[in-house]
């Protein structure tokens, strides 16, 4: 019984370890994981993902190149901390209208400029909105996002538009270190978008609406 206790007891251990090690390399290497973005191509359209004004940005330096003649940008829900102000008698512009600006003070052309959904809440949202909107395909799609969300977004609008190829490229005007524990907001943008990847991976998925619009 002590050699079925001792052999337990060391198989439990080595089992920690390795699970103790696997957890290591994956805190090291999630940022790489999360970011391996895709080479553009001459595409249909951009869609530019809601959450960071750097994102359009590059969504014009695309189209600026000629990679596409359409770019789309989302009607995004305001954040609760934005609707607390609100109460308060504080308005804020909508995200897509600034993203409006930018486009055009970046060169793209108003006619060029495609707005979907209404008060989208997620990646999710937003894939099967532009899924609506564009049909079954076949057609080539450029996704613009920040870096660390690069996975995601890859991984849900190849779900949502299984007709189209979909490549999903990250902004240069953001980053995310090799270090990016180091930083407060790469930290916090890497371990939650990993955690939110893990969730997806499980079949969870965030949505806040109860039917999608085109």
């Amino acid at each position: 019984m002590k050699r079925i206790m001792r052999a337990l007891c060391s198989f439990v251990g080595g089992v920690t370890l390795l699970s103790v090690l696997i957890g290591a390399v994956a805190f090291l290497f999630a940022g790489s994981w999360l970011t391996r973005e895709d080479v553009p191509s001459v595409a249909d359209a951009i869609v530019v993902l809601g959450g960071d004004y750097r994102r359009p940005l590059y969504a014009a330096d695309l189209y600026n190149r000629g990679y596409a003649p359409t770019v789309y940008i989302p009607r995004v829900v305001h954040s609760s901390n934005e609707k607390f102000a609100g109460r308060y008698g504080f308005t804020f512009p909508a995200q897509e209208q600034i993203y409006h600006r930018i486009l055009l003070t970046a060169g793209v052309s108003p006619d060029a400029i495609r707005v979907y959904g209404s008060e989208l809440c997620s990646t999710l949202e937003e894939a099967e909105n532009m899924a609506v909107r564009l049909g079954s395909g076949p057609g080539r799609l450029i996704v613009v996002t920040s870096p660390y969300h690069v996975r995601r977004a890859r991984m849900t609008f190849q779900n949502a538009l299984p007709g189209w190829t979909v490549m999903v490229c990250a902004t240069p005007y953001q980053s995310v270190p090799a270090q990016w524990w180091a930083s407060q907001e790469s930290a916090r943008d890497v371990l939650l978008e990993f955690a939110k990847t893990l969730y997806m991976l499980m079949g969870g998925g965030f949505r806040a609406q109860s039917a999608v619009t085109g």
